[in-house]
């Protein structure tokens, strides 16, 4: 089983608790549900540093390729058009920020500023609420039976395929493209 991360709040409290308090090694792994050597170890740093974190540690991984300002600039460009290829958004990147990455970079990178790729909704630009409240009253009072209504329908009429089917939108929120 691997080791799991321990915050560094915790360990700041095993000195407090440790010297402050008296608590003994045991007592302490009890309390805070960490295990003996890292008591120990936070220990050691508190008494070689200062402080209970090793200072001369370096953050894990590697260092990210696209800056906040690359991330804003995705994020305005997803934000205009939803509908967007990664590789477009690669050349974009290219053209108006000097910044080359790989498609795999652009995916992590989306999934990281919480962007999912969802199938795209279409909505008309003509489409208003009121209009269509208004018409749907008009309706109401004209034919007050449902059962007088009859509708056709143009199946041969496909507007799908002149648009794109998958596009990006932030988690929790759909996918819509406005289109006339």
């Amino acid at each position: 089983m691997p080791p799991h991360a321990v915050s560094n709040d915790v360990k700041a409290r095993i000195p407090v608790l440790y010297f402050e308090q008296a608590l003994s090694i045991q007592d302490i792994c009890k309390y805070l549900g960490v295990r003996k050597s890292l008591v120990y170890k936070t220990l050691q740093y508190h008494r070689d540093f200062g402080v209970s974190v090793n200072p001369h540690s370096r953050p894990c991984g590697r260092l990210r390729v696209l800056t906040p300002t690359d991330l804003t600039f995705i994020r305005r460009v997803l934000s205009r058009r939803h509908c967007t290829y990664l590789d477009e958004i690669q050349l974009q990147l290219a053209v108006h920020r000097n910044v080359h990455v790989s498609i795999p970079t652009l995916v992590c990178t989306l999934r990281r500023m919480q962007f999912s790729s969802k199938k795209v909704s279409v909505k008309a630009l003509e489409w208003n609420d009121k209009l269509r409240a208004h018409y749907m009253n008009m309706i109401a009072r004209i034919a007050p039976d449902p059962e007088m209504l009859m509708f056709a329908d143009e199946a041969a009429k496909d507007e799908r395929t002149l648009s794109r089917r998958k596009g990006w939108s932030l988690i929790g929120s759909r996918c819509v493209q406005r289109r006339v």
